[in-house]
């Protein structure tokens, strides 16, 4: 526990034993005040020698229960409350050797220790014992909060993590094919379209680098990244490959996690066009709901229907997507994933939310 206490914990510690000894005294003192009779300068000296040994002595409580590392094990407790009864005990007896020190000075009688003793144990033993009740349950509730800020900061760096990891999960394939298309495009000559397709290429890196994992993008950027990715793969597959957005104006602010769509876009042109020899459109559609849902559609109309994952994948694209969703929205995203007799559609539902005037102009 030492190690999650802090200046915080002192201080708790200090102005407590501050406020019970003070307390204690003003209480000792009232009888006097009651009958009309001034302090005296005996009874002055023993209440400050009292109150002297209470801070000094409610310090080594505190320091015993900030070495107490676990508050759910009986063992350090009872050594704590054994130490603190024992304190009390020697404070009591200290403080009859005081009063009859006191006693002398004034010229009074004075009483047998023991007898002394025993007659005012009693505050000593109730002071000791709230202030070591009252210390134990604000240090146990200071470290159940600093356990729950580092469980949380863990859970939210596991968050981050799992999201970064999550998101740079980028296709190698398409880069190997990417720069394969590009060298067949120099080997035959089509020096122009390599070099558009080198830009088109940068541009999409640059993107999916600088982008933060934890960052929502508005729908209007999101599409425009696909774009650039379809624009790289329009140069390989030519005609074979042709795709459509559709999505009304209002909806262009709509925030959605950065490349929330790119590995559904990756299957569709994998699974669908790669292995076709014909036209394959990919639909990517956006729609809002009544209950403030937002609806992301990517469809296919591909000849091969390969269901839950990939026929010849890992899904892995999937589980990317459906991760991510979790992670930014819980319950309130899902994926939904439906082979057709001919193509496939991935169905994304997550929470509407617009971004601010200002961050959608940007």
């Amino acid at each position: 526990m030492t190690g999650l206490l802090s200046r915080r914990d002192v201080r708790a510690a200090t102005l407590l034993a501050l406020a019970l000894w003070t307390g204690a005294l003003v209480l000792w003192s009232m009888p006097g005040f009651a009958a009309g009779d001034p302090m005296s300068f005996g009874l002055a000296v023993l209440l400050l020698k009292t109150f002297v040994v209470g801070i000094v002595f409610s310090a080594l409580i505190a320091a015993a229960l900030m070495r107490v590392e676990r508050w759910d094990h009986r063992p350090p407790i009872i050594a704590a409350a054994v130490f603190t009864l024992v304190l009390a005990l020697a404070h009591g007896w200290l403080d009859a050797i005081f009063i009859n020190e006191a006693r002398v000075e004034a010229g009074m009688k004075t009483a047998p220790l023991w007898r002394q003793f025993v007659f005012g144990l009693m505050p000593f033993v109730l002071v000791y014992g709230l202030y070591a009740s009252g210390l134990g349950l604000v240090f146990s509730s200071m470290v159940a909060q600093e356990r729950e800020r580092q469980l949380a900061a863990a859970q939210s760096a596991a968050q981050q993590a799992q999201l970064a990891a999550l998101r740079f999960q980028l296709n190698p394939h398409f880069l190997f094919n990417t720069l394969n298309a590009v060298s067949s495009l120099i080997v035959t000559g089509r020096n122009d379209e390599a070099e558009g397709m080198i830009g088109k290429l940068s541009d999409f890196l640059r993107a999916s680098l600088e982008a933060d994992p934890q960052r929502e993008v508005t729908l209007d950027e999101e599409f425009a990244t696909i774009q650039s990715y379809l624009d790289i793969e329009a140069v390989r597959f030519r005609d074979r490959l042709e795709a459509e957005f559709i999505c009304p104006v209002e909806l262009l602010d709509a925030l959605v996690p950065s490349f929330i769509l790119q590995p559904l876009i990756e299957n569709a042109v994998k699974y669908a066009v790669a292995p076709s020899r014909r036209t394959v459109r990919i639909v990517v559609r956006a729609t809002a709901t009544r209950d403030d849902a937002l609806l992301l559609c990517v469809e296919d109309d591909g000849g091969q229907a390969f269901g839950g994952a990939p026929k010849g994948g890992t899904g892995l694209g999937l589980a990317n997507v459906r991760h991510r969703l979790e992670a930014f929205y819980g319950t309130g995203g899902e994926l939904v994933a439906t082979a057709r007799e001919r193509g496939f559609v991935a169905l994304i539902t997550l929470p509407l939310h617009r971004a601010q005037r200002a961050e959608a102009a940007e």
